[in-house]
């Protein structure tokens, strides 16, 4: 099983709305989540990938961008990857024993936390940490997870 851990996408700083729930994803946001999409797409088999986000709005558009680029299902919205939520670690447990491919769409600093704690003890090779629309991919073998790769679109420019 892959589990792929997402930062959104960049976000306008201030919704029309004030509430920070409400932030959308930017243009330039929107161009980022798609290279990041199109690179998740083509280093990862054919699997169908659950596609499990936070409520926030510019997660669910994170989500509903990368559902249509790699060719999965509605997007899934899930509490425990709001902002506020602290570790999913349950919905990681829950979706492992699913089975199949799924990526975790969230927040900084909620997702790199994530990915850090997963794969403890062995050091994430994160560097300056998971930017916004970075995509951390783990596999779980030998009953732990290991971080193999992180999709970087800012580097794909």
């Amino acid at each position: 099983m892959r589990l792929y851990v997402m930062r959104h996408g960049p976000a306008e700083d201030r919704a029309p709305s004030g509430r920070d729930f409400d932030r959308a994803l930017t243009q330039v946001g929107r161009a980022v989540v798609g290279r990041a999409a199109r690179a998740l797409h083509g280093a990862r088999a054919g699997a169908p990938v659950r596609v499990i986000a936070s409520p926030l709005r510019r997660a669910r558009e994170t989500a509903e961008l990368v559902a249509i680029e790699i060719g999965a299902g509605d997007p899934e919205l899930h509490d425990d990857l709001a902002a506020d939520a602290g570790l999913p670690l349950a919905l990681v447990r829950d979706v492992h024993a699913a089975g199949g491919d799924a990526i975790l769409i969230g927040h900084q600093p909620t997702v790199e936390e994530l990915v850090r704690v997963l794969v403890h003890p062995a050091q994430a090779a994160l560097g300056a940490g998971l930017r916004t629309a970075t995509i951390a991919a783990l596999v779980h073998a030998e009953e732990r997870w290991r971080l193999t790769v992180v999709i970087d679109p800012h580097a794909l420019e």
